[in-house]
């Protein structure tokens, strides 16, 4: 015990001698949270808070124009512009505009396209109502339809594109019904004599309501904050394998590990030392990283980092994740053969392991081959354990099996740390 306390201090006494990479240790994931968090915020916010800039020219003054207008405006979701202060909007240029990028779509309604639906519906409540076999084409131009222009930014993503082809199919559709329904009812008035007193209503008799699943009594939902946190602690928990990494290579060339082995006892403790300073270390930024969540970031507008009720769990999940990156740097220090390939080796495989395991990219939208090869990354055992914890509601039970993946993993890069030590000195 005593030679653990003593290496230890020593290991301590090392790295604080490097204020500035000590500094950067802990600044680092400080400085990565605010980045990730603040430039991601606006993908989880409400789709009242985000708006698409759009050009709407109505060249139909009719209801379709009218209908899509009003729609795309009471949606929250777009910022609808119908006129220019300093020249004529028109096809041309508003084609101009998008292309230049001032604004991602622009919206034309052609002319007549509100009387086309008016004769397509009305040729199909007269072909229903009358005795004679009209066709499938009529006098009113069955075959006709409406027109609607979008021009769309090249550089818009998908995603946008079909959000606003969705709308704009939502509003075309709600206004036919409307038109349907009125020559409809009029036309059942006129069959019976009777006075129309159907009225169109477009609210839907089925109630669609948004919930989050969950299967525990929890009241978080997911945001910026919620997903940003755990995810970046994991990744920049991991990179502790830098400075752990090169005060292992340092003792080498300096010739302090073979005055460690010459001290009885067993050099696996000397390891241990290492492993257990930079568990405190990781702990450190981890707590540093929930205060910037809880404290921090809400004054820049941010939801709040909620914890859940669950925080022995959280101590615990912490705990593993540390001992896995601590584990994992001793094991690279000690096979690396210099600083340089330790250090480069160590980011890259970090950042690797970082993206197969959902930390920059979520799993679920890779391809299969790769959803499979994630659940080998150390990095998203505790990236699922820390999301079960701050947005599923789970508790201790249910992160036991990324706990028992990480300690594992961490006594397998130590063993093989202290195996490779064995053969060399043989």
């Amino acid at each position: 015990m005593k030679r653990l306390i003593t290496s230890i201090h020593k290991e301590f006494l090392i790295l604080i001698r490097d204020k500035a990479g000590l500094a950067i240790l802990f600044l680092m994931p400080v400085f990565l949270i605010f980045v990730m968090t603040l430039i991601q915020d606006n993908t989880f916010r409400e789709l009242d808070e985000t708006q698409i800039n759009i050009l709407f020219l109505d060249l139909d003054g009719d209801s379709l124009g009218v209908g899509i207008e009003q729609g795309l405006k009471s949606s929250g979701f777009f910022a609808v512009t119908t006129k220019m202060e300093n020249a004529e909007l028109n096809q041309e240029s508003m084609n101009r505009l998008v292309v230049e990028g001032k604004y991602q779509i622009g919206i034309v309604v052609t002319a007549g396209a509100t009387e086309t639906i008016r004769n397509k519906a009305k040729s199909v409540i007269e072909q229903q109502f009358s005795d004679e076999d009209i066709g499938n084409e009529s006098k009113h131009g069955l075959k006709e339809s409406g027109k609607i222009i979008v021009y769309f930014d090249p550089v818009i993503k998908n995603s946008y594109k079909q959000t606003v082809m969705m709308a704009l199919q939502n509003f075309t559709n709600n206004v036919e019904a409307k038109i349907n329904f009125e020559y409809f009812a009029k036309e059942i008035s006129d069959q019976l004599s009777t006075e129309n007193k159907l009225k169109f209503n477009s609210e839907g008799g089925v109630e669609i309501e948004e919930q989050y699943a969950t299967g525990k009594l929890t009241e978080t939902f997911p945001n910026s904050v919620q997903h940003n946190v755990p995810a970046w602690a994991v990744f920049a928990m991991f990179f502790i394998i830098i400075p752990l990494t090169g005060n292992i290579i340092k003792e080498r060339d300096s010739g302090s590990v073979l005055r460690l082995k010459l001290i009885p006892g067993s050099y696996l403790v000397s390891m241990m030392a290492k492993v257990s300073l930079y568990i405190v270390v990781c702990l450190i930024q981890f707590v540093l990283m929930l205060i910037v969540g809880m404290y921090i970031l809400p004054i820049l507008g941010t939801p709040v980092l909620s914890l859940g009720p669950h925080k022995f769990a959280l101590v615990c999940m912490a705990l593993a994740v540390a001992l896995a990156a601590a584990g994992y740097g001793v094991m690279l220090g000690t096979i690396a053969g210099t600083h340089d390939q330790a250090a480069s080796f160590g980011a890259v495989s970090v950042i690797i392991l970082a993206a197969l395991g959902g930390i920059w990219v979520p799993v679920f939208i890779m391809p299969g081959i790769m959803q499979t090869i994630s659940l080998f990354s150390p990095l998203n055992w505790g990236l699922e354990g820390f999301y079960e914890l701050f947005l599923r509601g789970g508790g201790f039970t249910d992160i036991l099996l990324q706990i028992g993946l990480l300690v594992s993993f961490s006594i397998v890069m130590i063993l093989i740390a202290y195996q490779y030590q064995r053969i060399k000195r043989i």
